[in-house]
C-alpha cells in the first residue's frame, strides 16, 4: 500500500523518464498526458519491431536455404551469416535507439516543467 502511494506521488521529471527508459518508450508522454504523443512514439516502437523482426526472419530464411542442419554445414550457415548486409537491421536499430532517447529526454524536461508547474499552483 504504501509502495504504490510512493509510485503516484513520485515527481513526474523521475517517473515519466523512468518509464519510457525501462519501461517502454512513450510511456512517460502518456504518463505526462501528452497522449497523442505518447501513442505516436509506441506505434513508431511497434512498427520499427515488426520490421526488425521481418527483416531478421528474411535473413535467417536466405542463410538457411539449401542448407541442412548437421554439424558439417555450421560453417556453411555461420559463413553465410558473416556475408549478409546488416545495413537495414542497423538502421532499424538505430532509429529505436534515436526514438528511446528523444522519450526519455521529452518525458523528463516535460515532467520538469509539469512539476514546476505543480509548484506554484500549491503556494
Amino acid at each position: 500500500m504504501v509502495n504504490s502511494f510512493i509510485f503516484f506521488t513520485m515527481k513526474k521529471a523521475i517517473l515519466s523518464p523512468l518509464c519510457s527508459a525501462l519501461v517502454i518508450p512513450g510511456l512517460g508522454q502518456i504518463i505526462n498526458q501528452h497522449l497523442k504523443k505518447g501513442l505516436y512514439i509506441l506505434s513508431a516502437v511497434f512498427i520499427l519491431f515488426i520490421v526488425g523482426i521481418f527483416k531478421l526472419y528474411l535473413m535467417i530464411q536466405n542463410t538457411l536455404k539449401g542448407v541442412n542442419l548437421s554439424p558439417s554445414d555450421l560453417g556453411i550457415v555461420a559463413d553465410k551469416l558473416r556475408s549478409e548486409n546488416y545495413t537495414v537491421l542497423s538502421c532499424i536499430l538505430a532509429a529505436f535507439g534515436l526514438l528511446w532517447l528523444y522519450s526519455v529526454v521529452d518525458a523528463y524536461l516535460t515532467g520538469k516543467k509539469i512539476d514546476r508547474q505543480g509548484e506554484g499552483n500549491s503556494l
